[in-house]
């Protein structure tokens, strides 16, 4: 058997979009930045970490990807790695020593190449220096993302080409209702918010129900919309809360994305029920 001395757990501490950040033992602010100027220079950033009990923290640039339920994924940057943007991203220190209820402000610089376009992420990841003394079996690391947003337009108004694309339809039989799935890519160079409406039809295109689409994300932050970024691919799903009796079925995916909308997705169904206890089947018409 295994002997486990301890166990060792990370939270991971990113409020999307908040000025702040307050856990642990120190607290963040601001947790987004916009970075923004011309290309091939400085452009200088600072943030603020306040202790509330005196401890160390370390800072270091990860990449961030958005997944396929919406969320954020963090990976160690490479600053080695053209298509990583830690070669972007210069702190000048990379470790702080904090008295209680003092403050330290970590600075650093982006410079965006000459050949960037749209828009990018990068994070600044702060983690509490923990001792080695590890208290009732459990040592907690407690991190804080600070999301630096680089804009390489420099501020101007510049309108962006959007391009989108919806496909992979799936869709089950659940209880009470059907649950449906598609595939939502931004292939536009900045991010966007996601409002999707699935509509079912009958062969007489009578509309039968509709019901919103959104990311695991979104469903659980109760949100409205999506927000999809620059070359990411998501899953929206939702759920239409009635039966519908077996036969043919046309399913439109009606997107609008930052308010622009995106060409209409059609697909005809065939939703089946061939037993009504266990073997539940949906298929798509060739």
């Amino acid at each position: 058997m295994l002997n486990i001395n301890y166990i060792k757990m990370i939270i991971l501490v990113c409020v999307a979009f908040s000025v702040s950040a307050h856990g642990g033992e120190f607290a963040i602010s601001p947790l987004v930045i916009n970075i923004e100027g011309k290309k091939n220079t400085k452009i200088p950033f600072e943030f603020t970490v306040k202790a509330k009990k005196t401890g160390d923290v370390t800072i270091k640039v990860f990449d961030l990807n958005q997944i396929e339920t919406g969320h954020m994924g963090f990976i160690e940057g490479d600053e080695n790695s053209k298509e990583s943007k830690s070669s972007w991203v210069t702190l000048e220190k990379t470790k702080f020593s904090i008295k209680q209820n003092d403050f330290s402000v970590a600075k650093g610089h982006v410079v965006i190449p000459r050949k960037a376009k749209g828009q990018h992420l990068a994070a600044v990841m702060v983690e509490e220096v923990q001792s080695k003394e590890v208290k009732n079996g459990i040592a907690v690391n407690v991190r804080y993302a600070v999301i630096l947003k680089i804009d390489t337009t420099s501020g101007k108004k510049i309108r962006s080409r959007t391009k989108t694309k919806f496909e992979n339809l799936s869709f089950r039989k659940v209880e009470d209702g059907w649950e449906f799935e598609g595939e939502f890519k931004n292939l536009s160079k900045t991010e966007g918010r996601l409002f999707t409406e699935l509509q079912l039809r009958n062969s007489n295109k009578k509309l039968i129900g509709r019901v919103t689409l959104k990311t695991l994300s979104a469903w659980q932050r109760n949100e409205a919309e999506s927000m999809v970024y620059p070359g990411s691919k998501v899953k929206i799903f939702g759920k239409l809360p009635k039966d519908v009796i077996e036969g043919n079925y046309q399913v439109r995916i009606k997107n609008k994305f930052n308010n622009r909308n995106q060409p209409v997705y059609r697909e005809d169904v065939v939703l089946m029920i061939k037993d009504e206890s266990s073997n539940n089947q949906a298929m798509l018409t060739d």
